[in-house]
């Protein structure tokens, strides 16, 4: 027989506000399904300062959301903001799937309700073939701080004319088509605005200027035109694959770590182009990470380097995805960085461009990431290195 102490229903013992904080960990129909539990947990719902609302989770066939999965899923978010307390919300998501015309109307009036609710972090995620123009009141709320939007189709976002958002300080961008005005308005509308992801997106923008950008990341973006960042504030900048017409760096801070992943394969002219470009663009920096494989890296800095200007203040370079086990040459590199680390004794040329050993003994800092061998200790002889990490 059960002892009495096991059938003690502690997690209703609980404060209410404890009890709202766990709530807040799953999603908004997981939360709402509680209320059959007790009749404590009957209201408990209703106070929890988040709204997740998914859409896959009303699908019948676990294929598509059919008719009656949209009528569905949308009546259900219309309860909950019926009959939820009027408390400020945490945090807003929705993730809705193949949003159709005949939905336009209620994700809007669902994006107005959540915006009167003063969201501190709002994320939206839309899977659509039709054009959906996000209402302004979303785009002008005063309490986001955090905000994220996907489309699953660039062309799909009708972007707003006038963005007046001024606590937020994050925003991602995934699968979006950015124009000019776009980026404008986000940066003129945006005063507190820190970090902006953009994933994925089609660029036909001109220039990123910003005086209060700490983070700039550009993940697999296509650039219709040639981009131009000035972002003298910034402390952290991470150009992943551009694609296209590529970016020039007008205006980035001495002090920000950069970081450039280049393509796997360089044998295009102009795509090197746009990798030597970005490189040219950086001899104040004095922290560059260098995501790539031998064989591209190797493309760029044998070719190029000579048109290069000085790297007079670089002191750290990170070689990442590095393979240790190829004859390379980055002695042409190491000549325009006169501060990274020297050896103590002098070099014969066979030396210096020959076997990998002898690169830990050029640069102050080197982390190295092999992708086909784990480099042991007795790989190196690293007297002159006064810091060295492996990420594996």
């Amino acid at each position: 027989m059960e002892s009495t102490d096991s059938l003690v229903d502690r997690i209703s013992d609980l404060p209410d506000l404890l009890l709202t904080d766990i709530l807040s960990l799953v999603t908004t129909k997981e939360t709402v399904n509680t209320c059959i539990l007790s009749k404590r947990w009957t209201k408990l719902w209703a106070c929890v300062p988040v709204l997740d609302f998914r859409s896959n989770q009303f699908e019948q066939n676990n294929l598509w959301l059919g008719d009656q999965d949209h009528t569905k899923f949308l009546q259900f978010v219309k309860g909950v903001f019926d009959h939820r307390e009027a408390i400020p919300l945490e945090r807003f998501g929705l993730s809705f799937e193949e949003v159709k015309s005949s939905d336009i109307p209620h994700f809007i009036e669902i994006l107005d309700r959540a915006a009167k609710c003063g969201p501190r972090v709002t994320s939206i995620d839309v899977s659509t073939v039709e054009y959906i123009q996000p209402p302004r009141s979303i785009f002008s709320c005063a309490s986001i701080e955090e905000m994220s939007l996907s489309f699953d189709a660039p062309d799909t976002f009708v972007a707003p004319e006038i963005v007046n958002l001024p606590s937020l300080k994050k925003l991602e961008l995934t699968c979006l088509s950015v124009y000019d005005n776009f980026i404008s308005a986000i940066l003129s509308g945006c005063p507190s605005l820190e970090e902006l992801v953009m994933n994925c997106c089609i660029l036909d923008i001109y220039e990123i200027s910003s005086v209060t950008l700490k983070k700039l990341v550009l993940n697999m973006c296509v650039q219709l035109e040639e981009v131009h960042i000035s972002c003298p504030a910034a402390v952290s900048l991470i150009i992943k694959y551009p694609r296209e017409a590529g970016i020039r760096l007008n205006n980035v801070s001495p002090l920000a770590r950069v970081d450039i992943c280049f393509e796997d394969k360089l044998f295009d002219e102009y795509a090197i182009s746009i990798y030597v470009n970005l490189l040219r663009d950086l001899p104040n920096i004095a922290s560059l990470r260098l995501h790539t494989t031998c064989l591209a890296l190797q493309v760029l800095l044998v070719a190029h380097v000579p048109k290069f200007q000085a790297f007079e203040n670089l002191r750290i370079l990170e070689l990442q995805r590095f393979d240790m086990t190829s004859d390379f040459d980055l002695l042409r590199f190491l000549q325009q960085a006169p501060n990274l680390k020297k050896p103590s004794g002098e070099a014969t040329d066979e030396e210096l461009l020959g076997y990998h050993p002898i690169l830990p003994e050029y640069i102050e800092t080197i982390v190295m990431q092999s992708e086909e061998k784990t480099p042991s200790y007795r790989d190196f002889e690293c007297t002159h290195v006064d810091h060295m990490e492996n990420n594996n």
